[in-house]
This record gives structure tokens, C-alpha cells and sequence, in this order.
């Protein structure tokens, strides 16, 4: 046997032996989760955001040898597996089932959590109101167009609270049981994933047929069972049910990245790199808006994002959605919603939460 060979057999027996290694710390980990959770089975639902401090930490000791993104990607799966034996709560999420409200609460929650569907934004949060669901995961923000106005809305009226900001990529890709794209004769679709694919899927020089399914999920399943057939579905939803991508990222617009609340009823506490968000109106008077921004700027508090949205049934009104770097228990925030307050016609906190 060679040098070069027997060195080679001996680094793939070191990598099986740090598989197994692995594979021993991931099961003591899920131990040591499970015993949190039983330890707070009767304590209010709190989820755990010094998973972001850990995570920069870890980031920041890694040697360079793996690459950041795929630390980062695998240390978040970690996570995910870990709260629901940490936290078995129920959560809802906005959208079909297997669609991309799904995809965002299964990549915070974990796979083992229990997701409940909701129709739209004040459902979800709804959920959390009645205590159904102990957290909501909605869209709040998209890349092309800004903050959700229904979930600006929606916050403006409830007492729930934002927990936490989860920005995701959400794609689309025909999946089927073989992942050869020369298999499919037939893509079952939810009609928003076949509008959104649309001209992917023309451009195809097969022509698949499209059957319409209910919900992403259903599609998956029909095709899993069908050997001839695809779905339109995200990689998640395809890994739980055994497809394979045939044809990858086939939305017609790539790229559009949306932020996902985490909403709960509770404020969250300090992590010490924090966000707050809020929402006001002003009163009809010139210079309204300029007192209010001032109030900021005075003391020094960093304004990030700024939109407005028209007030329903007002004509001329409009809800100023903002965000501020730091926490709303924070001195300087604490004196500025006080003035901010005094200057405007409604003001409402919706939360603090962990900077990304």
C-alpha cells in the first residue's frame, strides 16, 4: 500500500471517529435541553434569545477551517433541534401548510415543534391572544416592498409583543422521488407557487402539466406517491417527505428576502446588542413630524428604518412605523417615548428585540 493511500484510509477513519464524537456531544446537548425543559414545565414560555450572543461567540472563536456561513448554518440547525425539547410550545405561523410562514417557524422552532396554519396575521395573533399558540410567526418585512402594512396593523392593535426578527430566503424548486427533471410529466402546485413560477416553468422544454394541490404540503405528498410527478415546494418540505430537487430556485423573482416576527406576550428582556420598534401617528399641525424626530436626535438614539403606511378609513393620516437601535427599557428610549408621547396623536411600542 502506498504512503499516499494509507494516509488517506487513516484521515477517513479520524473523520468516522469525529462523526462518533459528534454524534455523542449532539445527544448530550438534546439532554441537557430536555432537562431545561423539564425544569421550566411550569414557568411561562420564554424563548431563548441568548442564542444570538452564543452564536457571534462561537463565530468569533472558529479557527477559519470550516467557513463561517456553514458554521453559522449548522450551529442554527442545532438550535432549532434543541428548543423544542427545551421549550415544547405550540406556534403559529401565517400561510399554507409546507408554505413559507412554515419554512420560518420550522427553521426558529425546530422540526419537533408543533405548528398550527393561520390564515392571515390577526389569526396568528389571535392564537396567541386566546393562549392556543405560545408564540405567532408572521411576515413582517419584505426586501422589495418594506414593512408588512396587515402586520403593522395588527401589532398597532394588540398587546402582543415582538420576540424576535428571523430573516429568511425562501425558494421554490421542483421536487420529485428521483431528482432527475427528465422524470416529471407532472407538477402538482398550490396556484401562488405555479403564479410565482410561472414563467420557469415555461421556459421548460417539457412543458410539464400542472396539477393544482391545496396546500404545499399536499403537493409533496402527491408526489411522493407518484413516480412520474414533481411539486413545487421549498428543500425543507422536500427533505421531510424523501424528494429530491429536480429543478433548483425556480421562482421568477430571485433573490426577494422577507423578515419574519416572532411575536409572543411578553416583552423580551436585554441582550445587549438590541433593536425596538414602534409605531405613532402625529397630529395635523406643520413641523408635526419634524418634533417628534427630534426628540431622537437630541438624544442620540439611532434611528435605522423609518416608513409610513395611510391610516384606514382617515383620509390624509398616516402610521409611522420606526426602528431604534437599543432597548426599550434603555434611559435615553425611556425619556424619548416619554416626550414622544406628549407629541403625538397615538404611540405605541410593539418591541424590543436581539439586533441581527
Amino acid at each position: 500500500m502506498s504512503d499516499a493511500k494509507r494516509e488517506v484510509e487513516e484521515l477517513r477513519k479520524e473523520i468516522e471517529d469525529l462523526d462518533r464524537d459528534l454524534l455523542g456531544l449532539l445527544d448530550k446537548r438534546a439532554r441537557a435541553a430536555r432537562r431545561l425543559g423539564d425544569l421550566r414545565r411550569h414557568q411561562a414560555a420564554i424563548l431563548p434569545l441568548a442564542d444570538h450572543a452564543a452564536l457571534r461567540s462561537l463565530l468569533a472563536h472558529a479557527t477559519g477551517d470550516m467557513p463561517e456561513a456553514a458554521l453559522r448554518d449548522i450551529f442554527r440547525e442545532v438550535f432549532a433541534a434543541c428548543l423544542p425539547l427545551e421549550l415544547p410550545v405550540k406556534v403559529a405561523y401565517v400561510g399554507p401548510e409546507g408554505g413559507a410562514g412554515y419554512v420560518a417557524a420550522r427553521a426558529r422552532f425546530g422540526a419537533g415543534s408543533t405548528l398550527l396554519a393561520a390564515e392571515s396575521t390577526s389569526a396568528a395573533l389571535e392564537e396567541v391572544s386566546r393562549r392556543r399558540a405560545a408564540f405567532a410567526v408572521v411576515p413582517f418585512e419584505t426586501s422589495i416592498e418594506g414593512p408588512v402594512e396587515q402586520t403593522v396593523t395588527a401589532m398597532a392593535a394588540s398587546d402582543l409583543r415582538i420576540a424576535e426578527m428571523l430573516d429568511i430566503t425562501f425558494d421554490l424548486h421542483v421536487l420529485n422521488r428521483s431528482g432527475r427533471a427528465a422524470d416529471v410529466q407532472r407538477v402538482y402546485a398550490t396556484p401562488a407557487d405555479h403564479a410565482a413560477c410561472e414563467r420557469s416553468l415555461a421556459s421548460q422544454p417539457t412543458r410539464p402539466a400542472i396539477v393544482e394541490a391545496k396546500t404545499p404540503l399536499a403537493a409533496c405528498e402527491l408526489a411522493a406517491a407518484d413516480e412520474q410527478a414533481g411539486a413545487i415546494g421549498s428543500e425543507v418540505l422536500g427533505t421531510q417527505l424523501g424528494l429530491e430537487i429536480a429543478q433548483r430556485s425556480i421562482r421568477d423573482r430571485r433573490g426577494d428576502r422577507v423578515r419574519y416576527s416572532v411575536i409572543g406576550p411578553r416583552p423580551s428582556g436585554r441582550t445587549g446588542q438590541d433593536v425596538t420598534s414602534l409605531v405613532f401617528t402625529v397630529r395635523d399641525a406643520a413641523g408635526s413630524l419634524l418634533d417628534v424626530l427630534r426628540v431622537l436626535a437630541e438624544r442620540g438614539i439611532n434611528l435605522t428604518n423609518i416608513h409610513s403606511h395611510p391610516v384606514r378609513g382617515e383620509t390624509w393620516s398616516y402610521l409611522f412605523y420606526v426602528e431604534l437601535s437599543g432597548h426599550f427599557t434603555d434611559r435615553p428610549l425611556v425619556t424619548a417615548f416619554e416626550e414622544m408621547k406628549r407629541l403625538t396623536r397615538s404611540f405605541k411600542v410593539l418591541g424590543s428585540y436581539p439586533a441581527p
